[in-house]
């Protein structure tokens, strides 16, 4: 009986050990429990690959990158028009520079744009409006 025992227990003691195990890479990983993606403002790689002045398709390293939720919150800064919003960012490159464009929405029509520095967080103008 003891044997038995002493088996059962060495069976939880490396269950154990190998649960311990997985919960700290997901912890040292720093994935959330539920499984989503998280927006950090750390450092962005981004591979310039339409780049016409440099086709080596060399890497950038951007730190303080400005998140999609802050370019958002700018953009809502500069709209006047009642009832009108700033909708979901998309993020963006030209010729170098890295932009978000911010869509102006009133009752989910998209209205107009606010185009907003993702380095910066300046704004860089706009189109459409209100009719």
């Amino acid at each position: 009986m003891n044997e038995k025992l002493s088996r059962v227990m060495v069976l939880v003691v490396v269950m154990l050990t190998v649960m311990t195990v997985v919960a700290l890479a997901l912890v040292a990983s720093g994935l959330p429990e539920d499984g989503s993606p998280i927006l950090k403002k750390e450092e962005l790689t981004v591979e310039n690959m339409n780049n016409a002045t440099n086709s080596s398709n060399k890497t950038k390293n951007i730190k303080n990158i400005i998140s999609p939720a802050e370019a958002q919150k700018i953009a809502g800064k500069y709209i006047k028009e009642p009832g009108a919003t700033a909708g979901i960012p998309k993020w963006d490159e030209k010729e170098g520079e890295m932009f978000y464009i911010v869509p102006v929405v009133i009752n989910g029509t998209n209205v107009g744009e606010i185009t907003i520095n993702a380095i910066t967080g300046e704004n860089m103008g706009g189109a459409g409006g209100v009719p």
